[in-house]
């Protein structure tokens, strides 16, 4: 039997790496000299986005988790070609959006209560 080894290869190195520098620049342009400006297009850039995912969720007649998640997808991807400088918050609130299905199909979904019926005597 093989023994693993804990050393970490070049490969997850780089892609920690790669990671906290993109981290490190989102901060920067969030919390840096211009960060409320920056702040306030992300803000509307959010909310642009649900909106029209809620446009597209109303034309879809049965809005299933992957219809739900090619919409977010494309969405997403069009959002990410216009706002260059937003792609690592488009793609966190695309995953964010992807998570929250569940709350979402619970509210797409047709009541089935039960109706008690009295009957008068």
């Amino acid at each position: 039997m093989k023994k693993k080894s804990n050393k970490m290869t070049v490969g997850k190195a780089v892609a920690i790496g790669v990671g906290v520098a993109a981290t490190a620049a989102g901060a920067y342009y969030l919390f840096g000299p211009k960060g409320k400006a920056h702040q306030k297009k992300a803000k509307a850039l959010v909310v642009k986005m649900k909106s029209e995912l809620n446009k597209q969720i109303r034309k879809v007649k049965s809005a299933s988790q992957p219809v739900y998640h090619s919409i977010v997808d494309a969405i997403s991807k069009a959002y990410s070609k216009e706002y260059k400088e937003h792609i690592p918050e488009i793609n966190a609130l695309a995953r964010e959006l992807k998570g929250q299905w569940k709350s979402i199909q619970n509210k797409t979904k047709p009541s089935t209560r039960k109706v008690k019926v009295s009957k008068n005597k």
